[in-house]
């Protein structure tokens, strides 16, 4: 507007002047006199032209008569694109809320007054967001006769609502990754063997990262594979093996993504055509690899999801990823060196067999089933003959060397429910676990010949055969508590020395003479059996 109104008279207006004072500020020309209607009609036509705020107004049946330039510079549309049209049904498109257009189609049509905020669409198809404010104007008689609607422009502001709500959201996500990974550090560093913590692992990470299957692998012995230890997710079955050289991420020492770069190579273990994006990250404990977290996102790229948004939800597993490939990590290491601790306290150093402590609880515990299962449960007592001779006349490397010796035996030709252990010293026993007292007479009969048929060579000599005397107790007959049985046994074991040693004998038996091969240089070897 050019601030002049057709029509409108000149009209000069003078002011006195004042002493020292601001003069008042000069009336534009062409106005009408102050105070008066014309005026309040001139800065009416000033506000709608020169305003913001896009404005229409519509008759009573919302059909559209006037609209400023603000609502043309805002939409992109002048009047005759609108002339006797519903403003919202050209403003409102695909993505308009559709209760918010229900809400102005009620208001509009109870003649009542709204303001909401919606959707609508310019002329070229560009949304943008508006506050909208619809008032019904009536006349003098109370008629209505029009509607003046004002849209301000708030796209902006929604813009910055949005990316808060995202960033809230991203936020809450976080913190509730952040609960989760709490959580599994908890129960990880729980766990007190291998197959308790490969349990958590596997709900963690279904939990943690429910978009992708996963495996964990931890090297063999040989560390010439990695194993699979658990897997997860829908996943039919992962290699259960695979070699370091497969894996760019062993290979190059550092956690290694596909999917994700321009230049890029799939893993060896990988296999398919096209794989989908997925994670190698090595699991590292006290600066040596020991394991691999692989996590596969399969019919990632078949969700519908956007490029952007895709590359964005790989972005965050692969951080979160990488915080839990570290906390398996601890949790293995802290697994294996709970498990090395606990070994150490149940093993005997010399011989590598379980030693007196271990044995006590594992009696306990097999006396306890025994009551309940009604199985046999022997104790086979073994001590090894004339020991102080290997020391005396050999020194404590050859006495070493024997135990040591016996030791491997009990290892070797004993059946998985048959645990040896050294009590100390020269003394042996073995928990033999669903046997009765007739097997392990056999067992210890094996036992015992194994021995003596051994040649141990010591300083370039070969020492002395090896022989044993034994004594066999049997739950529930010669006692149903550890004591009782150890007691037992421990009698058995003594008629065994007191009758020439190099024999087996069972408690509270009368015995016959089972003749076995005789090893030159030693004693008459008998193993005795009850009658």
């Amino acid at each position: 507007m050019d601030g002049h109104t057709p029509g409108s008279q000149d009209t000069s207006h003078t002011y006195p002047e004042s002493d020292g004072t601001e003069p008042p500020p000069p009336q534009p020309r062409n106005t009408p006199p102050p105070g008066s209607e014309a005026e309040q009609h001139f800065f009416a036509q000033l506000a709608l032209h020169h305003g913001g705020d896009g404005v229409v107004v519509t008759d009573s049946l919302r059909r559209t008569l006037w609209i400023n330039p603000a609502f043309s510079a805002l939409t992109g549309y002048q009047l005759e694109d609108l002339l006797g049209k519903d403003p919202g049904e050209v403003l409102q498109g695909r993505d308009t809320d559709p209760d918010t257009a229900e809400r102005i189609r009620e208001a509009t049509h109870h003649r009542q007054e709204l303001r909401c905020e919606v959707q609508n669409y310019t002329r070229s198809g560009t949304a943008y967001w508006v506050d909208l404010r619809i008032v019904p104007v009536h006349d003098d008689t109370g008629r209505h006769t029009h509607y003046v609607s004002t849209l301000r422009d708030i796209t902006e502001r929604k813009s910055l609502e949005d990316q808060n709500e995202e960033m809230r959201q991203a936020e809450a996500m976080r913190q509730d990754e952040r609960q989760l990974l709490a959580q599994t550090s908890e129960w990880l560093y729980s766990a007190r063997s291998s197959d308790e913590l490969m349990m958590v692992v596997r709900r963690a990470m279904h939990t943690l990262i429910p978009e992708a299957d996963g495996a964990l692998y931890v090297y063999a012995t040989a560390r010439d594979t990695l194993d699979l230890a658990a897997s997860w997710g829908s996943m039919p079955a992962f290699t259960p093996r695979i070699a370091p050289d497969d894996c760019w991420a062993l290979r190059r020492g550092r956690a290694y993504s596909y999917g994700m770069k321009a230049i890029e190579f799939p893993c060896d273990h990988v296999h398919g055509d096209a794989p989908p994006p997925f994670f190698c990250l090595p699991i590292i404990a006290h600066g040596e690899t020991i394991g691999l977290l692989h996590l596969r996102f399969d019919g990632f790229e078949e969700t519908g999801m956007l490029r952007h948004m895709r590359e964005g939800v790989l972005r965050n597993r692969w951080e979160l990823g990488l915080i839990c490939a570290e906390q398996i990590s601890l949790a293995i290491a802290n697994v294996r060196l709970r498990h090395e601790l606990h070994d150490r306290s149940v093993r005997d150093p010399l011989t590598g067999i379980w030693n007196r402590r271990w044995f006590l609880d594992a009696m306990q515990r097999a006396l306890r089933r025994n009551s309940t299962t009604g199985n046999a449960l022997s104790l086979i007592l073994l001590d090894v003959d004339h020991f102080k001779r290997f020391n005396d006349d050999h020194g404590h490397d050859a006495g070493d060397l024997v135990l040591q010796a016996v030791g491997e035996v009990l290892r070797d030709h004993l059946p998985e429910h048959c645990q040896p252990c050294r009590l100390g010293g020269e003394e042996f026993v073995i928990l033999c676990n669903d046997t009765d007292a007739d097997a392990a007479a056999a067992l210890a009969a094996r036992i015992a010949t194994a021995l003596s048929s051994q040649t141990l060579q010591h300083d370039r000599s070969a020492l002395p055969p090896v022989t044993v005397s034994g004594g066999i107790a049997t739950a529930p007959h010669h006692g149903q508590t550890a004591e009782g049985l150890l007691r037992a046994a421990d009698q058995a074991l003594y008629a065994a020395k007191n009758n020439g040693r190099n024999r087996i004998e069972c408690a509270r038996t009368q015995v016959e003479q089972i003749a076995t091969p005789a090893t030159p240089g030693s004693q008459n070897q008998s193993i005795q059996k009850g009658a």
